[in-house]
């Protein structure tokens, strides 16, 4: 799918923290780049092959919720099983009730020596200066980290 997005995703100047923007032709594809940028920040997850996967299922009223979901339980399998992300997600979300986020992440078990490290620990998400809104023809998902 081609759109105008101006990229996968950047970095933004905050004061203590990582201010993060991702964009997508879609908001399944926006999500995903929140999901490779988050992981980014502390290794280089063009390195991660997919040799393994998980199953992430979240669910909230409304779209920011759901992205905090998302993110705190992509740093909860980081942090408690130490697995890195792959580039490789499939990420399907639905509007029911409720926003429901079902993905499979790909990756393998964390190796400082195979997948580097950044210099960042994410230790925690948060809700600051979270927007999540569709620009003409693509979407910008855009949180802070704590770092």
């Amino acid at each position: 799918m081609s759109c105008k997005k101006p990229a996968e995703y950047r970095y933004g100047d905050h004061t203590a923290d990582v201010l993060i923007q991702a964009f997508g032709c879609d908001i399944e594809e926006a999500f995903k780049n929140a999901a490779i940028a988050f992981a980014d920040l502390t290794f280089y997850s063009d390195k991660v092959d997919t040799v393994d996967k998980k199953v992430v299922e979240v669910e909230s009223e409304d779209l920011e919720g759901l992205l905090f979901r998302w993110i705190d339980e992509l740093l909860y399998i980081f942090e408690a099983e130490k697995f890195a992300i792959s580039r490789k997600i499939d990420l399907t979300i639905e509007k029911g009730d409720v926003y429901k986020l079902f993905a499979i992440v790909y990756g393998e078990k964390y190796s400082q020596e195979k997948h580097g490290f950044t210099g960042l620990i994410v230790k925690a998400m948060t809700y600051h200066m979270m927007e999540i809104k569709q620009i003409e023809d693509y979407w910008l998902v855009q949180y802070v980290v704590d770092i």
